[in-house]
């Protein structure tokens, strides 16, 4: 086995480096777990908003909307003074 000395001047085997960097690997492979879960939420969240707001009517929609209100209570006062 390979020995490097380390800022103690301690010498260390591969093996040894080896297992420090699986560590340090699997300490990074926790951390992207926990991104992944919170883009997921965040994902999910941002789902829910854009449902959201393409449920809300456009400006247009309401005005088309009130024009037809508008149409309609022009008919009935319309057939109202046709009745009386």
């Amino acid at each position: 086995m390979e020995k490097r000395n380390n800022k103690n001047g301690k010498r260390m085997t591969v093996d040894e480096l080896a297992i420090i960097t699986n560590n340090q690997f699997n300490r990074v492979d926790e951390r992207f777990d926990q991104m992944d879960v919170r883009f997921d939420k965040m994902d999910h969240t941002l789902k829910n908003i854009l449902d959201v707001v393409l449920e809300i009517p456009s400006k247009k929609a309401f005005e088309r909307l009130e024009n037809k209100v508008q149409t309609m209570d022009l008919r009935l006062t319309s057939v109202e003074r046709k009745v009386k």
